[in-house]
């Protein structure tokens, strides 16, 4: 549950003019360009009193709305795609203390080549555009958009990702919805 809260406190990022710890702390808002993954974490944990989600019972749904994978054959794409477009729904418990203390490690990943173009989490919305490079071992470039809104009790992002694999000559494009929302206390 820690890990599809601080997705989702990640997938609420937005734009605006440059923020600092400091200044996320003290508001809860978070406008950079041009960061790393780690900078978005700080700022994301300092801010994290003013945005924190409430405990209790959580019900997260993913549903990816659209892939396109070029390139494959047709009968391949096909059964990826069905496979793709499934919609999983998981309930979990967010304790107190895990809603009181996001682990920014979460999304902040093993990665290094990530950074995002911008990120911005303000008045419950979050507009986010991160660009990844390729790390030579196979996994391609990619561009990664993230919009959504949030408050204490629910939140909807929409990713849009666009990733080219080591050779290929088209993006790989996908759209998924993720959602979530409290549904009382834990059992």
């Amino acid at each position: 549950m820690r890990r599809l809260a601080l997705i989702a406190l990640v997938s609420l990022a937005g734009c605006g003019g440059e923020s600092t710890r400091e200044s996320a702390a003290r508001t809860g808002e978070i406008d950079v360009s041009n960061a790393s993954v780690e900078e978005v974490a700080a700022q994301t944990k300092a801010a994290g009193a003013q945005m924190r989600f409430d405990p209790g019972q959580w019900r997260t749904t993913i549903e990816v709305i659209e892939a396109e994978v070029p390139g494959l054959p047709p009968q391949m794409a096909e059964v990826m795609k069905k496979q793709m477009l499934q919609k999983s729904t998981v309930s979990s418990c967010m304790t107190p203390e895990q809603a009181a203390n996001p682990n920014e490690d979460l999304f902040a990943g093993k990665s290094g080549n990530c950074r995002f173009d911008r990120f911005t989490m303000k008045d419950g919305k979050v507009d986010a555009a991160m660009t990844c490079a390729g790390d030579g071992s196979g996994a391609g470039a990619a561009k990664i958009l993230m919009t959504g809104t949030f408050d204490k009790t629910r939140f909807e992002m929409e990713n849009r990702i666009e990733a080219t694999g080591a050779g290929a000559r088209q993006a790989m494009k996908m759209r998924s919805r993720v959602t979530g929302e409290r549904t009382g206390d834990c059992a």
